[in-house]
């Protein structure tokens, strides 16, 4: 409930003081009003009865001089006057009211108002003077009964008039000291009732402070405070109470304390264990990456290497076929490694402006095959629309929706085309004549290992169940909006939102592998522990005539490279063996031959943020294993630009 006063706003300790303070401030401002105007009515009322005895007295002393018309009697007794306190003066007339003597100031009254008068009396009174009149009457002697009889009494006669002024300064004076005085003596009795009123609310207070400052160390968390007020009655009643409470609180913080030890201990043998089951099925995954991208990779560099060699039909149908079931493993492969890399925070995006018509055309070639082999119509729609993304991270999320609608689709087509929403978006679509998703499924669809039933056979079996997952977390590390509409029976519509952007014209690409040409009749030193990609990807480049110094370990190639010369690009392996690795290689390379030597280097690695970070302060691109000739070709060729401009 809200006082009327504001006194809720005060603490316990203010309002105590104010219950003890006021009664004595109010008893002593009345008692303060009261006797000093009492005392200033006593000092104007002595005045006027001073005043009033000395013209009173003053009217028989001027008879004489009034009678006898002797007006230096007059004169002496008006000067006579002016000596007595506060008579700012006097003046002596006759019955005619004709002056006969005068001393200091007087104000002159209305003969009408002396004419009347009786008696002394105070005629006027203003804020700095009172105005006396007294008449002066003429009296025979009166006879004396005893031996006066029959006599008459003798008759009373008006001479004249005496009036006397006196001033109210100096009981104005008295006033005001009188003032001064009481509130002097009123503030310091406030100042001894304030000291008093304070010294009992100290006291009064003291015990409740003492528990509140108690409660609020227990709030705290200090339970090792007691209350020792050493009050009674009802506040010791308190007092037991509150530490009765920290007692209990003090017992239930250190059983919770323990019960939070014990299971922060389990927590943390939980969390060692899941770190060292993280850190098995990281090098498990590194491992059996790397395992499988040795070889996938010497295949595809060896089927590129045979498909520049031999140029007849039936050579390049049986090429091509291989090459798509090399393409078929690389792709299971980079699920893993997509999966591995987004797990550990290594894939990163890499945000550029690039033509949607560049990707398009590498989902062609990925999968126009694999849509023929099931009789499945693959339309993407041309465009010369250009957006900002990461061009290979793109490329993954829309391969992996073609896939998903490749593999849920038995008959029919699957389209892939672009729409502007304006606002300078573009809507990339995914649409499939497939079985389509039940509506209650449509969220689980993007969770991991989630496949859904009824896939044809024929289209390589079921999947993983991890591409869809990739999607979603691929569009949530690029910021695209991801969204799915979908009816069973009729097919599924996958779309990705990324921004616009205006296009420009890029540079002309004249013939494939355009970036390893430029190494024609130059030399490259390839560094690789494993034979079989150091042979695939040796005749690759000699096929397209680049002189290549080789070896398993960085000593044999600087050994062969002191005799050939330094060569003008480096390309090694990460993983060399024996404690080696291909960042030491190429520095070491450096080192003697030259330090501005293009460089990169490959790996099969999984968790491979940390190494980029580390690899780009040398200046040196890191390549996932496999490496398809396209990217080989496209990374050298940056290096070579940037040298260049350099």
């Amino acid at each position: 409930m809200r006082s009327r006063f504001g006194l809720n706003r005060l603490g316990f300790r203010a309002r105590v003081l104010v219950a003890a303070l006021l009664p004595s401030v109010a008893i002593a401002l009345a008692l303060a009003v009261h006797f000093t105007s009492t005392r200033i009515a006593d000092i104007e009322r002595a005045l006027i009865d001073r005043a009033m005895l000395l013209t009173a007295s003053l009217a028989p002393a001027s008879e004489y001089g009034l009678f006898a018309g002797n007006i230096d009697i007059l004169q002496s007794i008006a000067d006579a006057s002016l000596r007595e306190r506060d008579v700012n003066g006097l003046v002596v007339f006759d019955r005619d009211h004709v002056v006969l003597a005068r001393a200091g100031r007087t104000r002159m009254p209305e003969r009408s108002v002396t004419d009347g008068l009786g008696a002394p009396a105070l005629l006027e009174s203003t804020d700095d003077y009172h105005l006396f009149a007294a008449p002066v009457f003429s009296v025979q002697a009166r006879p004396d009964p005893l031996f006066d009889d029959g006599v008459d009494a003798p008759a009373v006669s008006r001479l004249g008039v005496v009036v006397v002024q006196v001033s109210r300064l100096g009981s104005a004076q008295a006033r005001r000291e009188l003032i001064v005085s009481a509130a002097l003596i009123t503030a310091g009795g406030l100042l001894l009732a304030g000291l008093f009123a304070r010294i009992l609310s100290d006291g009064a207070t003291a015990p409740v402070r003492a528990l509140a400052d108690t409660v609020r160390r227990i709030e705290q968390g200090d339970f090792s405070a007691r209350a020792r007020t050493g009050a009674r009655g009802i506040m010791q009643v308190l007092e037991d109470g509150i530490n009765r409470m920290a007692v209990t609180l003090s017992g239930a913080r250190a059983d919770l304390e323990q019960r939070v030890l014990d299971a922060t201990a389990q927590l943390q043998q939980q969390k060692e264990r899941a770190e060292q089951a993280s850190r098995a099925k990281t090098q498990f995954v590194d491992a059996l990456l790397h395992d499988l991208s040795q070889p996938l990779m010497a295949m595809g560099l060896d089927i590129r290497t045979l498909k520049l060699r031999l140029r007849d039909d039936e050579s390049s149908g049986l090429l091509t076929r291989l090459e798509r079931s090399s393409m078929k493993l690389e792709n299971m492969r980079d699920v893993l490694l997509d999966v591995a890399r987004l797990e550990s925070g290594a894939t990163q995006p890499r945000i550029t402006d690039f033509p949607l018509g560049r990707v398009f055309e590498s989902l062609r070639l990925t999968f126009e095959a694999q849509a023929a082999e099931k009789g499945l119509r693959f339309e993407l729609y041309p465009t010369r629309a250009w957006c900002r993304s990461d061009p290979l991270l793109l490329e993954r999320v829309l391969a992996n929706l073609v896939s998903n609608a490749l593999r849920y689709t038995a008959q029919g087509a699957v389209f892939v085309g672009v729409r502007w929403l304006g606002n300078e978006v573009l809507r990339i679509e995914v649409r499939d004549s497939g079985q389509g998703i039940p509506p209650e499924r449509i969220d689980d669809v993007f969770d991991e290992f989630v496949r859904l039933p009824g896939t044809d056979p024929g289209s390589g079996g079921r999947g993983m169940g991890l591409g869809l997952a990739i999607v979603r977390r691929l569009c949530t590390l690029l910021g695209h909006a991801l969204a799915v509409r979908s009816r069973p029976g009729r097919g599924s519509n996958f779309s990705v939102t990324v921004p616009r952007v205006h296009a420009f014209v890029p540079a002309q690409v004249e013939d494939e592998l355009q970036g390893l040409r430029r190494l024609a009749n130059r030399r490259v030193a390839l560094i690789d522990d494993d034979p079989a990609i150091l042979q695939s990807l040796q005749s690759l480049l000699a096929s397209v005539g680049i002189d290549v110094v080789s070896g398993t370990s960085p000593d044999f190639v600087l050994r062969q490279l002191r005799q050939a010369g330094a060569p003008d690009f480096i390309i090694s392996d990460y993983q060399l063996g024996d404690g080696l690795d291909g960042l030491s290689a190429v520095r070491s390379l450096r080192r003697e031959l030259g330090e501005h030597i293009p460089a990169l280097i490959m790996t099969g690695l999984a968790a491979t943020r940390e190494l980029e970070i580390e690899l780009e302060t040398h200046g040196i691109p890191l390549v996932a294993k496999p490496v398809r000739p396209v990217v080989l070709d496209a990374v050298i060729g940056g290096l070579l630009d940037a040298a260049e401009e350099g």
